[in-house]
């Protein structure tokens, strides 16, 4: 069923985002596991365009091992995190704009509508960044950086998927 690299890649990430828990949240081991998982995501778009080795679930499993990751990440790191209100409405904020960017976006087009545009791709880098930056730079500056790019990229989902067909990749905005 998955026989392209990239969807090996979409999968192994699967699998590194459950190795993930089982580690000590900003530990080496964590960081290392979490880098590793980040890299599949980078190798698995670049081999599929360099080698047009599509498959025609590529995209879908792309964005649904980025999810299991994130989601995992966030499991680990929501913890460590000394969280003020503040904090917590923003990431709420941004997280209920872009499920109704999702939702308006796969009603309108009857199927997954996931963005990948450049500040998609940007918000999510400082996302999967973000426990190095914790450990770097604390929380609140953390915390402000990611949430600053990501409700940018959050209202750029949605207008892409109000007045753009967000399936049609070559739609979106750059």
């Amino acid at each position: 069923m998955y026989r392209t690299l990239p969807d090996i890649l979409s999968i192994s990430r699967i699998v590194l985002a459950l190795v993930l828990p089982l580690t000590e949240p900003l530990s080496v081991i964590f960081l290392a596991v979490l880098a590793i998982g980040c890299l599949t995501d980078v190798l698995d778009g670049y081999f599929a365009r360099r080698f047009d080795n599509f498959s025609p679930y590529g995209p879908t499993l792309d964005s649904i091992a980025d999810l299991v990751l994130a989601t995992s990440l966030l499991y680990c790191i929501i913890p460590t995190i000394h969280w003020e209100w503040w904090m917590i409405i923003w990431m709420a904020a941004i997280a209920a704009v872009r499920l109704i960017a999702f939702l308006l976006g796969s009603v309108k087009c009857r199927r997954a509508a996931f963005v990948h545009t450049y500040l998609n791709k940007l918000a999510g880098v400082l996302f999967f960044l973000s426990p190095f930056l914790l450990v770097l730079l604390g929380d609140t500056f953390t915390v402000a950086i990611v949430c600053g790019v990501s409700s940018v990229s959050a209202a750029e989902y949605l207008f892409v998927n109000l007045h753009n067909n967000p399936t049609n990749r070559t739609s979106e905005l750059p």
